[in-house]
């Protein structure tokens, strides 16, 4: 009967702190973590160069490779087009290759490949330039194509060491100029690619 009694007591006793912790609210929740910031379409960034395409043109690819999975040959690493589908179409592109050559000298291996890919590809207006931030780089004018194929492409070509970069944009002959090419490249920043890194 006494352990009955002091059952009973016991249960009196801790009613009060079973009933607070019963009607106690829940504690709150841990706040959500922060949504990342959206990747913003128009730029490029890699360990060595920064790339900001202006304002209407759509990103329509872009991807990072490795310094090590760059081979002998051009390959895009962004895509970026303004009016796709009409006559008017431009597009801007940077592409790369493994080059570790004299930087300098990139240019010419450049506009040995161009005439490979297609031996009817006139170039000229080979113009020094720097970038942004003072990368020696050139303006190039490409020339392909004839009649209503006829095709303007303009491009800053210039190397970090490790790359062969060119950041080019392309349209019908006659809807682009040199000055508008060069307004849209514009934003463009690069260094010596970090040694040893990947």
């Amino acid at each position: 009967m006494r352990s009955k009694s002091l059952l009973v007591g016991l249960l009196v006793l801790a009613a009060p702190a079973i009933a607070s912790a019963q009607s106690s609210p829940a504690p709150p929740a841990a706040p959500a973590p922060a949504a990342s910031p959206t990747p913003d379409p128009h730029r490029y960034s890699d360990r060595a160069m920064t790339f900001v395409a202006p304002p209407g043109f759509y990103l329509a690819g872009m991807r990072k490779v490795p310094l090590a999975a760059l081979g002998e040959n051009l390959e895009p690493v962004a895509v970026w087009v303004i009016n796709p589908g009409k006559e008017d179409t431009r597009v801007i592109q940077i592409q790369m290759e493994a080059y570790t050559g004299p930087p300098n000298q990139w240019e010419a291996q450049f506009e040995s490949q161009t005439h490979s890919a297609d031996n009817s590809a006139l170039i000229r207006n080979k113009t020094p330039m720097s970038l942004l931030n003072g990368m020696p780089a050139s303006f190039v004018t490409v020339s392909t194509g004839s009649g209503f194929s006829s095709r303007k492409e303009f491009a800053v070509v210039f190397a970090d060491n490790q790359r062969g970069i060119v950041i080019s944009e392309t349209g019908r002959l006659g809807e682009i100029s040199s000055h508008q090419a060069r307004a849209d490249l514009r934003d463009a920043k690069a260094v010596a690619y970090p040694m040893g890194e990947p």
